[in-house]
């Protein structure tokens, strides 16, 4: 599932990002970020942020930098939970190149992981 929610003029949260386990290593979460990020440019979002408990890998392998609770939108830290303490990220989006850059990349990576996939079980 996902949601882009818009803070500001110029920011955004993906809310949540989930990829069923059926479907995780086959890049569904990479194709859904690219999707958000699209649509956040469409909107002339800048600042796209995700708050996590347990993704932080996924996140800065993706172009994400942890920021500090202060970068967040005004009307965002107003809504924080403190009790999950989740960590904060956020992505200065530039163009549509970038994003298209990043699914070649991530598209490449795809490729890499199905031949090891089949290397693996040919040699089981």
């Amino acid at each position: 599932s996902r949601r882009l929610s818009i803070a500001e003029s110029d920011s955004a949260e993906i809310g949540c990002l989930v990829v069923d386990p059926d479907y995780r290593r086959q890049h569904k979460g990479d194709a859904m970020l690219s999707y958000l990020e699209r649509v956040a440019l469409h909107n002339e979002i800048t600042d796209l942020f995700a708050l996590s408990t347990r993704t932080m890998q996924w996140f800065l392998e993706r172009g994400f930098d942890e920021v500090s609770f202060k970068d967040l939108p005004p009307d965002r830290r107003n809504q924080y939970d403190y009790h999950r303490k989740p960590k904060i990220y956020r992505k200065r989006l530039k163009t549509d190149r970038d994003v298209d850059f990043e699914e070649v990349f991530w598209n490449g990576n795809q490729q890499a992981d199905l031949a090891a996939a089949a290397t693996g079980r040919a040699q089981t």
